[in-house]
């Protein structure tokens, strides 16, 4: 049997910055721990039968992702697992049960991250808490309903969560009974559009043209003093997106990037 540092392999896969083949996952493992290429296929069989990783065919190729089969921790307090996994949580923490599926947010993607690391923040580690819990909240292309989930179970007492993709729209109504949100979590199949909404917290994880594009909105049914979640948007974006924003009357509370992806927490001015 080969024998490698296991979190040193996985490292290898988080810390890149493109998705990677089988292939190009084994030469950077070889090259890590100077094995041969049989040995480092070894390696990538071994964290696969562990279920640390798994093959994912995408736009016809296929790649090496962190497996969801069993809980992986994504933040200091959210946790996401299968609906049928136990729970490893801590008494802190915050399981999200998501079905394996096709639409965006299984937590595999940065900004997906980046999103419940914002979350994460505004919940635990800012008085935010106090002003939020039991409040409304607005999910902006819910993809998997994952934000949606998070938020509700962090304190928010409803959140309304709107997707354009039919099979988005069914993969989230799945997913929020699993976690026995039926009651809180909302799902609409269409584009949002300003009502009469009064929300503590929008969640928005779409490219930085849409986000332009659905600023006055988000800002018609955002409280004064509510907060604001932005990702989808690169690095190099989060410049123009903040000075956007700016404009529309938010401040900017707290940023971060990762493998090339940004995220952003701005609240809107009184």
């Amino acid at each position: 049997m080969t024998l490698f540092d296991r979190k040193r392999a996985l490292g290898i896969l988080n810390d890149a910055t493109a998705r990677l083949t089988a292939r190009a996952y084994i030469r950077q493992i070889s090259r890590e721990f100077s094995l041969t290429p049989f040995q480092a296929k070894k390696v990538l069989t071994s964290l696969v039968q562990s279920q640390d990783v798994d093959y994912q065919d995408l736009y016809g190729s296929t790649y090496v992702m962190e497996s969801f089969s069993k809980p992986v921790r994504i933040t200091d307090r959210f946790f996401i697992l299968p609906p049928d996994i136990e729970s490893v949580a801590g008494p802190n923490d915050i399981d999200i049960r998501i079905v394996a599926g096709i639409s965006f947010g299984t937590g595999h993607h940065p900004t997906t991250r980046l999103c419940l690391a914002a979350l994460d923040r505004l919940f635990f580690s800012t008085g935010a808490s106090d002003h939020l819990q039991g409040c409304k909240a607005g999910d902006i292309g819910t993809g998997s309903g994952v934000l949606a989930i998070a938020a509700c179970l962090a304190g928010m007492s409803r959140c309304t969560a709107w997707e354009t993709d039919p099979n988005a729209v069914s993969e989230a109504c799945r997913n929020v009974a699993a976690n026995g949100l039926e009651n809180r979590i909302n799902v609409i199949h269409d584009i949002m559009t300003p009502r009469d909404l009064r929300l503590s917290l929008v969640m928005a994880n779409l490219r930085i043209p849409t986000l332009k594009q659905i600023a006055s909105d988000i800002c018609s049914i955002l409280v004064p003093g509510g907060y604001l979640i932005l990702s989808g948007v690169r690095a190099w974006e989060m410049d123009d997106l903040k000075n956007y924003y700016s404009t529309m009357g938010f401040s900017i509370d707290w940023e971060r990037e990762e493998k090339m992806w940004g995220a952003l927490t701005l609240t809107k001015k009184p």
